[in-house]
């Protein structure tokens, strides 16, 4: 699966490991870059939701369409991402989520974040 990202500010924690450890600390700086492999090794979006330490789910409110990974299960930080096509579009398609997920052979990712800070 490709990655691209909404900003600099989180392509420079995703991808330079000395500023995800001075943002995240060495542990989760780790399993961010072990999430992010995993992400890239895998067709389809679907793929990963049989990986439970990665609770893969959908997210609702103004996140809408978004989907969240969590980084680490002993931390509160996740990682927030669009399911796009092979296009780049945005699937929106709910009604099907199984059939959705195999079509995102792309991801954007919008942030590295804590989930209840």
């Amino acid at each position: 699966m490709k990655i691209i990202y909404s900003n600099s500010k989180t392509e420079k924690i995703c991808e330079d490991n000395k500023r995800a450890v001075k943002v995240l600390g060495p542990e989760v700086a780790k399993k961010l870059s072990d999430l992010l492999n995993a992400i890239e090794s895998f067709p389809t979006l679907y793929d990963l939701k049989g990986f439970p330490q990665y609770r893969l789910h959908s997210l609702g409110y103004n996140r809408e369409y978004q989907y969240s990974f969590v980084i680490h299960k002993n931390y509160k930080w996740r990682l927030i991402v669009y399911p796009l096509d092979e296009q780049g579009q945005l699937l929106k398609d709910k009604s099907n989520e199984i059939e959705m997920l195999s079509k995102a052979v792309m991801v954007e990712v919008l942030e590295v974040s804590e989930h209840y800070d």
